[in-house]
């Protein structure tokens, strides 16, 4: 019964054979992948869950869960059963939904957002299925929902794409997220940052809860020995002794060892009893009378202990840090380490490792590549606290994140252990100075020479950082060095030239590469203009020739990657080698989606995907902007357009003034020739020109900047310093203006190019904004549709009239950026892109062009039907004028389902695009979102095609 209910929702064939992703919890764990198998270990622990059901992908990263199966016809469990359920996967958080079935029906729960088991008015648990589908009904409703819950929705992502789904997750109300920030809250009104006797104290009882509800103590009694009565940690806490609590916490670290219980010194003093009630009274408030469920439904034998130290991390913002996300550090993971070719042997180093989140994933990496090679035993504690000294090194300068550090590797010991084993054999070994060294790393790498009279001893602690095998993590985005920092880069200077911005990140690259085995992988975060800014080049290109740049993973459209702070960054994927001559770099433009939005995963699809030859990544640096906004044939554009003359060498060769407008805010600069003339705001230049109802006076007296006086005498151009390109011809007075507004002038003399040159602007300005789009250093970046002044003055102004006239194929490209991609860069999944499907006038539109620039070399090429079913649409294409198949009709939608999936439907899930070949027909399927059926698809699926064809001698 469960394989039909299975087919019905596409987790089947017809045959009954599960599809591509689908694993059962029983499966033999040695033929499946690392990164699957300890998924599957952990879901098999839940008793009750059937199967999982996995996306997949074609490249380093790991498979991600996108929901549990559960085979209720064989379990029958009551409502009361399945909440519980519920609030353990919830808890969990690993699959984001549940399918439960029986032979008629299946609930779908949601396992991402707020706890829909839980009544709070009854103070209960209670079954509440997100969504219920009848399997048997063939109402329009029911139907719609079986289509999109398809298991092939899952598996493609493009789930997530449809808006419909929105409401299922809301990260902000997860389980994990919901339990830090309470417990972070708490530490607020603790006045951590002010009091680390009093964030200790908190977390040291966030780790004992973890102890607690693992059951690793050996009774809920212990605790009554410390305070009569106390079956916890925080009712020993509430008792309000303080000797009690520092007894409790001598005993721990005499059996545990490792610092990992020791308060700060003099904790006998501060730890009062008026101190500890006012801490038991906070976490009460906070937890208890305005969240009164959350230690009824807050298990820690649940909640995954990354979780913890991702928890701690928190506790490390300040003006320059942000907290990595753990779906951002299990990324960076996947690319630098992945589970493939691990030997279990690797050096990791995180050279600013706050509270050891990298360091913590890449232990449980090398965990369960031991046990993959030890046919899924358990390890030992000894084996354990070998892969952890051996294996995980970090530098931190902040005492705080190296404490966390130590909390959250010695939890990562613990959750590999039993219970009773911690218990009865685990010892900590002391990390700091070992493995995680209190330092400045610029003082920890090689070369770095201290101040002549410097004290501190052995800046390398008892660790040579040296020949790495693997450097992750995230360093510090900071315009500003620290004292090491500014004298290893003043002894760096020389050889290298100057560090863009004094940026830190940039450094922190730099050196992590020299810690690196000849064949070692680096995969830093980095700010942005890493890639982007100009002033970069520099030292990127020298960069990039001495090491070979794998993959630039590019975040730079996805808004909100991390908590608080909003910095546009990209990721470097690096070896210590240099580059062949041959060598082609990858780099990944990852979208702003749904599914990052809900910190679910990511997402990157066929045409997110570039290839960058060695040679154009030394000296090219635009590529990586024209990537962003589709790459492809977009270059050869580039290319030619950039060639052109610009706006600011013709003004050069007449002599003009081009430069935007005043600055105010020097009060010892006068302007006379500004203050009391005539202005013009930004908001009074149009599409249309000037409105001169909108011009004023000058009233500024106090100039930062006041220009030339000629820059603002008639006859002027102003242009606006917008993507939209807002420009005017003046030619009454003269005109002042602000600095974002660039003006062209003659400097007072009369001169018909000027006009020319204006009327020419006007007639071309969707080609001039297209120009502007693709070679911004501001635009879509750091405001997303602002320009700078260097942008409107490198604008094409070519000697011919008709030069930037575009051919069709040019122009589908030009109306698809301006139209759609801009919008898709900053929007995301609110973009027109993702929330409309593909009508069939669109249809019609893409299969024209794709049939246009094939049918040049393949005159018989006809446009076939198209169909669409479960989320994906198919466009047929056919040599001649009748199809060679005798089922591609109107009637097609069945057989051609069955096609797609068992023949495509590995491939369709992971690269979301398939083309296929039968007979006559050439197929392509796609899903249905309007991203995938914009004419400028048409053009690169055709230059694909074209590809395939010709391999196979057509």
């Amino acid at each position: 019964m469960i394989a039909n209910v299975l087919e019905s929702m596409g987790f089947c064939t017809v045959a009954g054979e599960p599809t591509d992703g689908l694993v059962p919890v029983s499966q033999s764990l040695s033929i499946l992948r690392a990164d699957e198998a300890s998924v599957i270990r952990q879901a098999a622990a839940f008793q009750h869950v059937d199967f999982v059901f996995f996306r997949r992908f074609d490249d380093n990263r790991s498979a991600t869960v996108c929901a549990y199966v559960i085979d209720n016809e064989k379990h029958n469990l009551s409502e009361d059963d399945l909440a519980s359920l519920h609030n353990v996967l919830w808890l969990h958080g690993v699959a984001p939904l549940v399918y439960v079935t029986t032979a008629t029906r299946v609930d779908i729960l949601s396992c991402a957002r707020g706890a829909d088991f839980w009544d709070d008015s009854r103070q209960t648990r209670v079954f509440m299925p997100a969504e219920r589908i009848q399997l048997a009904s063939d109402i329009e409703r029911e139907l719609s929902k079986k289509r999109r819950f398809h298991a092939q929705r899952l598996a493609d992502g493009t789930f997530w794409d449809d808006p419909q789904n929105s409401r299922l997750s809301n990260h902000k109300k997860s389980a994990h997220e919901a339990l830090i920030r309470a417990i972070v809250d708490v530490d607020a009104d603790l006045d951590g940052d002010q009091n680390p006797l009093m964030r200790r104290l908190l977390l040291l009882m966030v780790l004992i809860k973890y102890l607690e509800d693992r059951r690793v103590f050996p009774s809920p009694g212990w605790f009554g020995t410390y305070s009569k009565g106390a079956r916890s940690f925080f009712d020993v806490l509430k008792a309000g002794d303080p000797d009690n609590v520092l007894s409790l916490l001598s005993t721990l670290e005499k059996r545990f060892n490792g610092d990992v219980f020791v308060l700060p010194q003099q904790a006998g003093q501060l730890l009062t009893k008026t101190a500890l009630n006012r801490f038991a009274s906070l976490v009460e408030a906070k937890t208890f009378k305005q969240q009164r469920y959350l230690w009824e439904l807050y298990s820690f034998e649940h909640i995954p202990v990354e979780i913890i130290s991702h928890l701690y991390n928190r506790f490390l913002k300040g003006k320059d840090q942000v907290y990595t996300p753990p779906f951002l550090a299990s990324l960076l993971l996947d690319y630098v380490m992945p589970y493939d070719g691990l030997t279990g042997q690797e050096r990791i180093l995180d050279p600013a490792c706050g509270s050891g989140v990298f360091l913590v994933g890449a232990f449980r990496r090398l965990v369960t590549a031991w046990r993959a090679k030890h046919r899924w035993q358990e390890a030992d504690v000894n084996t354990l606290k070998e892969v952890l000294t051996r294996s995980i090194f970090g530098v931190e300068h902040s005492p705080t994140a190296v404490d966390l550090t130590a909390f959250s590797l010695a939890l990562a010991v613990c959750d590999a252990l039993k219970p009773n084993v911690i218990w009865r054999d685990l010892k900590f070994d002391p990390l700091r100075g070992r493995n995680i060294l209190e330092k400045d790393f610029f003082e920890c790498v090689p070369g770095y020479e201290p101040e002549p009279n410097a004290t501190g001893g052995d800046a390398n602690g008892q660790v040579d950082l040296r020949d790495f095998d693997i450097v992750v993590g995230n360093p510090p985005f900071e315009s500003k060095l620290t004292a090491a920092g500014t004298r290893l880069n003043r002894s760096l200077t020389k050889k290298r030239g100057i560090l863009p911005d004094s940026q830190a990140a940039y450094l922190f690259l730099e050196q992590s590469l020299n810690l690196l085995k000849p064949d070692g992988r680096c995969c830093l975060l980095q700010p942005h203009g890493f890639l982007y800014n100009q002033n970069t080049q520099e030292f990127r290109t020298r960069l990039i020739r001495a090491t070979t740049l794998q993959t630039a993973l590019d975040f730079v459209s996805i808004r909100h990657l991390f908590d608080g702070a909003d910095p546009k960054c990209v990721a470097i994927l690096a070896t210590a080698r240099q580059p062949a001559d041959d060598h082609v770099v990858g780099h990944l433009t990852f979208r702003r989606s749904y599914l990052t939005l809900q910190r679910l995963g990511f997402e990157l699809d066929h045409y997110d995907k570039h290839h960058v030859p060695q040679t154009m990544v030394e000296s090219e640096p635009h590529v990586w902007r024209i990537n962003l906004l589709g790459g492809g044939r977009l270059w050869s554009i580039y290319s030619h357009v950039k060639e052109m003359r610009t706006i600011e060498s013709f003004a050069q060769e007449k002599g003009w003034n081009l430069c935007e407008g005043y600055i105010v805010g020097n009060k010892t600069k006068k302007a006379p020739y500004l203050t009391g003339e005539r202005f013009l705001p930004a908001d009074a230049l149009t599409q249309s020109g000037i409105d001169e109802s909108k011009l004023s006076i000058c009233r500024d007296e106090d100039f930062e900047g006041p220009r030339d006086p000629t820059l603002y005498d008639a006859p002027l151009v102003v242009v606006g310093e917008h993507v939209s390109l807002p420009m005017g011809y003046w030619d009454k007075s003269r005109l002042t203006f602000k600095n974002e507004i660039v003006g062209i002038s003659t400097s007072g003399a009369r001169d018909d190019e000027l006009r020319s040159m204006f009327d020419w602007m006007v007639a071309h300005r969707k080609e001039l904004q297209f120009c502007a789009m693709l070679a911004s250093s501001r635009g879509l970046l750091t405001r997303a549709t602002a320009l700078y002044q260097s942008d409107i003055a490198r604008l094409p102004y070519p000697r011919r009239a008709n030069e930037l006239s575009f051919v069709y194929w040019e122009k589908a490209i030009q109306d698809d950026t301006l139209n759609y991609l801009g919008d898709y860069v900053r929007l995301g999944q609110n973009s027109a892109l993702l929330k409309q499907m593909a009508d069939q006038a669109t249809l019609l539109s893409y299969a024209k062009l794709f049939r246009r620039l094939l049918g040049s070399i393949y005159q018989n090429l006809v446009i076939g039907p198209s169909f669409s079913f479960d989320g994906v649409i198919c466009q047929s294409f056919l040599f001649g004028n009748e199809s060679e198949l005798d089922w591609l009709n109107a009637d097609a939608i069945e057989p051609l389902r069955e096609l797609v999936y068992g023949e495509y439907g590995t491939v369709l899930r992971t690269k979301r695009i398939v083309r296929f070949y039968d007979q006559n027909v050439i197929f392509v399927v796609k899903p249905d979102r309007l991203r995938y059926w914009i004419r400028s698809t048409a053009i690169r699926d055709a230059d694909d095609t074209l590809v395939d064809l010709q391999q196979q001698g057509y």
